[in-house]
This record gives C-alpha cells, structure tokens and sequence, in this order.
C-alpha cells in the first residue's frame, strides 16, 4: 500500500500545471494616468486643426486675448509703483519707471482691443521683422562657424528668413493669416506632443508592471 501511494503522488506531481507566466495586466489607475493626456492631447489637435481652418477668426481672437493680457499687465505695473512709492530708499527710483511703463501697457492694450485691426497689422509687421532678424542670424553665423551639422540650421535661418521677406511683401494682407495659422500651427503641435509624451508613459508603465 505504501507504494502504491508513492507512485500516486508521483503521478500526480507530475501532472501538476505549471505556473502561469503572463505578466498581469497594469492597475486600473494606471490608465488614467496616460489616458486623460491622451485624451486632452487629441482634444487639442482637434482644436488646432478648427484653428487652422478659421485663421482669420484666431487672429481676430489672439489680438483681443493680447490686448487685454497689455491692459492687466499694465495696471498690475501700477498698482506696484503706487505700493513702490510708499517705501524709501531704492523703491522711490522705481517708481517712475514702473508709473510710465504701467501707463504706456495699459495705453496700448486699451488701443489694441479698440482697433484689433491696426494692432493686428503691427503684430505681423513685428512678427516679419523677428523672422527675418533671426533667419539672418542664424544663416551668417551657421555659415561663418561651420560648426557640427551647421547646415540645418543654415536652412533653417534661409526658411525663416524667407517666411520673413514674404510676409512683409504681403502686408498688411497677410496679417489676415498670418497671426492665426501660427496659434493653430502651435495649438496643433501642442496636442501631439501630449498624445506623443502619453504613450511614452503608456510604454513605461507596461514595462514596469511586466
């Protein structure tokens, strides 16, 4: 009997499953932490590309949103020199720079929200002239330097310096696309770098759980 009971655990240990190796699935917690900026990501390409399909309506919307950003900041430049001028020493010095800077914001905010228009058509002449200052010093020094792999950023400075010369040509009719394209180019961008960075997180998550 007693080996006869031997060969019966034998039998049965020999049968017995194996382990399952499947790595268990990831917390539900988990998901939320790269869904929800998956999720907002996509909501923000989606927007950007709304934005790109009604470029003058963004301009139209980014200079009242500048306008008022000048007038805040203009009275928050204020509302400091007035708390400046109370206190001695370095602070009465202050004083009338932060008065006259503050009054200036607040004077050119007020004017932009009351002619969207001409503060439109300053923000593209401003923005031609960034563009083509900076392409200009990207392409002499990239050539000048020769540095690792200059040439990208010698086509780079010829692009923005190009983008530049185009948009001055244009003026001010492209101040009508201009403004807008580039937050939708910007809003767009934005959102794929989130659905971009969620699925990273989402790859870091399955590795660590694995």
């Amino acid at each position: 009997m007693p080996e006869a009971t031997t060969a019966e655990s034998t039998m049965d240990t020999r049968f017995e499953r194996a382990p399952e190796t499947r790595p268990e699935r990831p917390p539900r917690g988990a998901s939320a932490l790269w869904g929800a900026p998956f999720l907002l990501g996509m909501l923000t390409a989606a927007a950007g590309f709304v934005l790109l399909g009604a470029t003058f309506f963004t301009s139209i919307v980014t200079i009242y949103f500048v306008g008022m950003m000048l007038v805040i900041g203009g009275i928050a430049e204020i509302v400091a020199a007035v708390r400046m001028r109370t206190q001695s020493g370095e602070g009465k010095g202050l004083f009338w720079s932060f008065m006259l800077g503050g009054v200036l914001t607040t004077v050119v905010g007020i004017l932009t929200v009351m002619f969207p228009g001409a503060g439109l058509a300053s923000l593209t002449l401003l923005l031609a002239g960034y563009f083509f200052a900076n392409g200009l010093f990207h392409a002499i020094t990239a050539v000048m330097d020769r540095y690792a792999q200059w040439g990208w950023d010698a086509a780079y400075g010829l692009i923005s310096l190009f983008l530049g010369v185009s948009i001055m040509s244009q003026w001010p009719a492209s101040s009508v696309w201009l403004v807008g394209t580039l937050v939708g180019i910007a809003v767009l961008f934005r959102g794929i770098a989130m659905m971009s960075g969620s699925l990273a997180l989402r790859r870091g998550i399955r590795r660590v759980t694995a």
